[in-house]
Order: structure tokens, then sequence, then C-alpha cells
């Protein structure tokens, strides 16, 4: 089937978020493993991540041996997709450097954590006045 045919394939799943020691992705020698890793840790199928990203099953494939490259364009949507940056961190690591969240990313993430906890908040108001009975179901 095609990617038209099946397009809910490609995100009916979130990736896990697991964190990966810094030292685990340094120690990966090359980009495939690199890539492989960041794949495996968010424990998705890898037609989800091709499907996703709207590359075929065997350029992906050849990613993962080492036999092709993630297209710089894709590398966003691909750490969107898999719910972690270890492949860029390694392609970091690979220049001396390391990665770090931008203001703007950290400021959205905090953003998003506080609107959980507001809800969350609303929701055990509305259940305690439930259950006192000063408001009925």
């Amino acid at each position: 089937m095609t990617q038209i045919e099946q397009p809910e394939l490609a995100l009916s799943r979130a990736p896990r978020s697991i964190t990966i020691p810094i030292e685990m992705i340094r120690a990966k020698k090359t980009a495939a493993a690199a890539f492989t890793l960041s794949c495996d840790t968010s424990g998705l199928e890898d037609k989800e991540i091709y499907l996703a990203l709207g590359i075929d099953a065997g350029y992906f494939s050849n990613i993962k041996k080492g036999k092709a490259t993630l297209q710089a364009d894709l590398i966003a949507r691909f750490c969107e997709v898999v719910g972690n940056t270890i492949y860029v961190e390694w392609l970091a690591y690979q220049v001396h450097c390391t990665l770090v969240v931008i203001k703007t990313e950290a400021e959205r993430r905090a953003e998003a954590a506080e609107a959980r906890a507001r809800q969350a908040e609303q929701e055990n108001r509305l259940l305690r006045d439930l259950l006192q009975g000063k408001v009925s179901a």
C-alpha cells in the first residue's frame, strides 16, 4: 500500500519518551548507528517513521545501513516523529559541539506544562465538587 492509501499509519502512535545518557549517544561509531538508536528509542515501527517522513522503505533501510543519509530538511521532522534528538546530538558531537534548547523552545515546553497543570487543577476541582455534592452529575 502507498502512503496515500494508509496515511494514518504514519502517526498512529506517540513515540516513547526515554532519556538516553549522552555518553551512550556519543559512543556510537557511525551516523547509521545513531540514527538506528534514535529510531529504536522511539518505540515506533520503522514503517511509522518512514511514512511520517514521506520517504520510502528502501531509502529508510539504507539510512539505517549507512548507505544513505537523512536529508537535512527532514531532520527536524524526524526528531519530532521519533520524539528525541539522539541523531542530531550525535551529529553535533562529530564537530565537537552539543545541542542546547533555545529559549523559545523552553518557553513552549513550560507553557505546555502550565496548561496541563491548569487542566488537571480544573478536573480536580470538578471532582471534589461532585464528591461534595456541590455540582450535580
